[in-house]
């Protein structure tokens, strides 16, 4: 297992959050967007949201990418949702003790829980900073699809989105397929960035966040 959480970096820390019970929902994200140019106590007023809390990972675009032979200006088109899951599906494989040279080339399955696009959205109103790579990194089928590239592996690759449940799907699937013996191995992973203030304009307008943010 790996994971990388609101106020905890691996999963030592996130057990650390749940025994000393502390909240990790912050009003305000950091290396994001502006908060204060979408925020209106207003419920009716359109294009804003009255609450930006939410639980954010300290440094969304923060990627190691030549440890993965992608060069800078690749990464930087990629979704961070692709960069992050990259680094904890690598710290996976060292919880697992598996070498990712051992299982280069075989036939293990990727299968990921994913249904935003935030990075798109937030992107996009620039069209000058659309590059070659841009496509592939802002699909949601390729953050399934990167992993299995990255790694060299050639069993199934698919992005799940069934909204909120997508990571569970993912998970099932992934289960009926080890079961059936369609794959030796399965790496199942659920991502999601809070990136674009979009998602928060709808959610609030169909008033389905909570004011307090608890």
């Amino acid at each position: 297992m790996a994971a990388r959480l609101p106020g905890a970096k691996n999963l030592n820390a996130f057990w650390d959050v749940l025994r000393e019970g502390r909240v990790t929902v912050s009003s305000h994200p950091s290396n994001r967007f502006s908060v204060e140019r979408f925020l209106h106590p207003d419920q009716t007023v359109p294009g804003f949201s009255y609450t930006f809390a939410g639980g954010y990972l300290d440094d969304p675009f923060g990627f190691d990418a030549e440890a993965f032979g992608i060069s800078a200006r690749e990464a930087a088109q990629m979704d961070p949702q692709q960069r992050v899951l990259l680094e904890v599906v690598w710290e996976a494989l060292e919880d697992a003790g598996i070498p990712p040279s051992r299982i280069a080339g075989e036939g293990v399955g990727v299968y990921v829980g994913a249904s935003n696009v935030d990075y798109q959205n937030s992107v996009a109103a620039d069209q000058s900073a659309i590059e070659s790579h841009f496509v592939t990194g802002i699909a949601l089928s390729i953050i399934s699809n990167r992993i299995s590239y990255v790694f060299d592996w050639k069993g199934p690759s698919m992005t799940i989105d069934t909204a909120c449940s997508s990571s569970m799907v993912a998970l099932s699937k992934a289960l009926e397929d080890l079961a059936d013996d369609k794959v030796p191995l399965a790496v199942v992973a659920g991502v999601n960035m809070l990136l674009s203030p979009v998602p928060f304009i709808g959610f609030s307008h169909a008033r389905m966040l909570s004011p307090t943010g608890l």
